[in-house]
């Protein structure tokens, strides 16, 4: 159990004191009269709780905004001193760790190279003695020492189960057989833990930066070393009931395409992962297709980024395979859409380095296959992800877990 260290007078007052806090952490505009209406006290005893949370620097004023009344009516946040998130994403060759204050701003961060040995069944070990080292220094480090760990939120490879913190599968991170990968670092470090798939990572990010019209109704299509989609429903990101929705990569889009590790023919995953992507061009490359990218067929040194720039030079091959690759894109998101009708799709991970070839492709087939009526206002969007980025929507969400599910028997008096 995760105890915070909010000093209160008694009891009573320190359930008063958390209720503020969780209504300012909630709350669009945390007014004195909207914090009372969500905590059901008086505006006066909200605003002498407030006076002593903003002592304690656990609260701090934001901004003000323009009440009924026509004067402006201060707002606050939750303060710097309430303690920090710590996010964590993995993939097969390093990890990231990042640490965010109450504000969201970056206070340390981290990059490790992961080294796993040649025996499968030692990686999980690997991989959880590496990043608890870490991460113990990382914490103990001159930023942090002295800022209290909420929560941490950890995006592993592969598929997780986020209901229940396990790790089911590790996509090129082999010898992961549903790990309870969230049972064992609670255990060592005695906080809150989410497992979380980097694609919801990424929505609840890119929805954090955004305003709340804008953000509602985004989903967030992951190109990487996997592929998988991140669902916002409203605020929050859509789960399903075993916490694995948004598993895009297997719908099937290529009939007569090379067989999925999930034992379909043509998945999604099999077309536009970073690897599938390489390994189209490499296939081609080695039948004597003529193109500027022959001398860099080799499988180390073909990169997303040097396909990106032959195309923009004029590239036949890599203009017509991307066009072509970016075709069967649009017959997913076709899907999706159908599916979810929203608002803003953003199509990201480190394919979205060849975001500006696969745009008109993709638009092309989504009008062919989508009504009109579902395409009224509806953005798409192609930007590639950084690494960190998925490690800092990992602690957003790591964050929001923590006020979610904390109440007043999860803290106590130091």
């Amino acid at each position: 159990m995760l105890f915070i260290h909010v000093s209160m007078d008694s009891k009573n007052s320190f359930r008063q004191d958390f209720r503020i806090l969780q209504a300012i952490y909630f709350l669009t505009t945390p007014t004195r009269n909207q914090i009372a209406r969500y905590t059901g006290r008086s505006p006066v005893s909200v605003t002498e709780t407030l006076k002593r949370l903003l002592g304690k620097a656990l609260v701090e004023r934001s901004g003000k905004t323009q009440s009924r009344s026509g004067r402006p009516s201060a707002t606050y946040r939750v303060g710097d001193k309430m303690g920090c998130s710590v996010g964590i994403s993995v993939d097969a060759t390093g990890f990231r760790l990042v640490a965010l204050d109450a504000r969201h701003e970056v206070l340390q961060d981290l990059d490790r190279t992961l080294v796993l040995s040649a025996d499968p069944s030692s990686h999980l070990d690997d991989i959880l003695e590496q990043i608890s080292t870490e991460l113990r220094g990382f914490l103990k480090s001159a930023g942090l020492r002295d800022r209290r760990t909420l929560a941490i939120g950890i995006a592993p490879p592969g598929m997780v189960d986020t209901e229940k913190g396990i790790w089911l599968h590790g996509l090129q991170v082999s010898g992961i057989t549903h790990v309870a990968l969230g049972d064992a670092l609670e255990k060592m470090f005695g906080v809150t833990i989410v497992v979380e798939d980097a694609a919801r990572c990424l929505a609840y990010l890119e929805a954090s930066r955004r305003p709340q019209e804008k953000a509602r109704d985004l989903v967030y299509l992951y190109l990487g070393t996997g592929v998988g989609a991140g669902i916002m429903i409203g605020q929050e990101p859509f789960h399903g009931s075993h916490g694995m929705s948004g598993e895009v990569g297997h719908l099937v889009v290529e009939e007569e395409g090379a067989r999925c590790s999930c034992g379909n023919i043509g998945c999604l995953e099999t077309v536009v992962s970073s690897s599938s992507i390489l390994h189209r061009f490499q296939r081609r490359l080695s039948e004597g297709v003529i193109s500027s990218l022959q001398k860099h067929r080799d499988h180390h040194g073909l990169t997303l980024e040097l396909i990106r720039d032959a195309a923009s030079a004029g590239d036949r091959l890599a203009q017509s395979t991307l066009f072509e690759l970016g075709t069967l894109l649009g017959d997913a998101v076709s899907k999706i859409i159908k599916l979810y009708n929203p608002r803003t799709l953003v199509i990201g991970g480190p394919v979205g380095v060849l975001g500006e070839h696969l745009r008109e492709p993709i638009w092309i087939k989504v009008r062919q296959k989508v009504i009109p009526e579902m395409l009224v206002d509806l953005a798409i969007e192609i930007a590639p992800s950084q690494p960190r980025e998925e490690a800092v929507g990992a602690a957003y969400l790591a964050e929001r877990r923590f006020w979610k599910d904390a109440n007043e028997e999860s803290v106590r008096d130091e």
